[in-house]
């Protein structure tokens, strides 16, 4: 029987077939385009935390007084180099930041960075495959971080030194410089006011809105202060010591354990116990100078400090002439060590008696660069370091404070 060809059922699945490439062709520009898209856009999103926390990095260490370039300069060329689907992305770090959610009060700890890859700011347009057949070109992404520069107070890798702070010089003359030979005249030798010092030396503990008379990294311009970069002798001390020189310290016991093992593993490495700015040392319950377990534990034990990254050293051109650590094999050198600042008027009442703990007034950074040549004493310079902010803990004010913290907060 014949069939008008109008009627005829032959090529009716090439129509099908056409509409469902068509379908196929429109899921895989979802699928592959769009997930370039997302793979991109967590790739920017990375190069922006990354660029916003070594800038944060920046304000902490570097403390650089040029209106925020040098933090700038930093998170540009960190973010820059996280690649965005395989591009260079655009970076456009904003320091100071006083946005959300820093305000105000963070605009000199802030740094905010935006990345593109949009076409924007240096950056090329993401591409696209299948989506070209519905005319659609490119596609483009951007990102945005905040990171925070804050001021730590506290430390799970306490070293086991309670170290007198510095002290202002009134004695034998007024004023007179504190000086690495320096002692503190204010006691006699059974720990009591000294009648024949006339003007006695005296300590002020930082605080949230003073940096005391204790060492200080920092002036309050934000300039690196004489106290950065300074090499100090630490030198045990004993309970009949009232006239304590400059590095005097106490050993302690740290979390209870006593003795000369204990005291040499907190040495070299981490009691793991938190302390924090205020908290209160046992500060006579360690008998003895310690020297043998002290170098053991500082130079040479195969797990010494020094041993553990022996290319470290410290470099005196580094930080605008204030110096850093240059040469490790870490990102922050294991020789860069947490030593609590106790007041020598609370460790003289201490020596004579009167208390069994003393506060920490304040936990500088240290790094150990050895032994002194007589063996009875660590040689270090002051710096400061990463630490943890814990809240409950004393607040110092950042000139004052050795330890910092990066929090990525947006």
């Amino acid at each position: 029987m014949y069939r008008p060809r109008a009627y005829s059922e032959r090529g009716a699945v090439f129509i099908h077939v056409a509409i469902g490439l068509l379908v196929l062709m429109a899921f895989s520009a979802f699928v592959v385009d769009y997930g370039v898209m997302w793979v991109s856009r967590g790739q920017t999103q990375a190069a922006a935390d990354a660029g916003a926390l070594a800038g944060a990095v920046s304000i902490a260490r570097d403390r650089a007084n040029d209106g925020g370039f040098k933090t700038r300069n930093v998170a540009w060329n960190v973010a820059t180099h996280n690649r965005v689907w395989g591009g260079m992305p655009g970076a456009v770090p904003t320091s100071p930041y006083s946005g959300a959610p820093c305000g105000d009060a963070g605009k000199n700890s802030c740094i905010r960075v935006d990345t593109f890859r949009d076409g924007s700011n240096g950056s090329a347009l993401l591409p696209t495959f299948f989506a070209r057949l519905f005319g659609i070109e490119s596609q483009g992404v951007r990102a945005m971080a905040v990171a925070r520069a804050g001021v730590g107070n506290a430390t799970t890798c306490l070293k086991p030194w309670a170290v007198v702070d510095k002290w202002v010089e009134h004695f034998p003359s007024d004023p007179a410089p504190w000086t690495s030979t320096s002692t503190y005249d204010k006691y006699d030798s059974k720990g009591d006011l000294d009648p024949g010092v006339s003007t006695p030396d005296s300590y002020q503990p930082p605080t949230s809105t003073s940096i005391g008379t204790g060492f200080h990294p920092y002036e309050p311009d934000g300039s690196f202060s004489s106290d950065f970069g300074r090499q100090l002798t630490l030198k045990a001390g004993d309970n009949n010591d009232f006239q304590f020189g400059t590095g005097w310290f106490k050993a302690l016991a740290l979390g209870g354990c006593t003795g000369g093992s204990c005291y040499n593993e907190n040495i070299k490495g981490c009691v793991g116990l938190q302390y924090k700015i205020g908290d209160e040392l046992s500060i006579d319950n360690e008998p003895g100078n310690k020297v043998g377990p002290t170098r053991q534990g500082v130079e040479t034990d195969d797990d010494s400090l020094v041993n553990k990254d022996p290319g470290a050293h410290w470099d005196p051109t580094l930080n605008d002439g204030r110096g850093g650590v240059a040469g490790s094999a870490f990102a922050t050198s294991p020789r860069i060590v947490a030593v609590p600042l106790i007041n020598p008027d609370l460790a003289a009442e201490a020596n004579k008696g009167g208390r069994t703990t003393v506060p920490i007034s304040n936990i500088m950074g240290f790094f150990i660069e050895g032994m002194a040549p007589d063996n009875k004493g660590v040689v270090g310079r002051l710096m400061t370091m990463p630490s943890l902010q814990v809240a409950g803990g004393g607040e110092v004010t950042p000139d004052a404070a050795f330890m910092y913290t990066i929090q990525l907060v947006r």
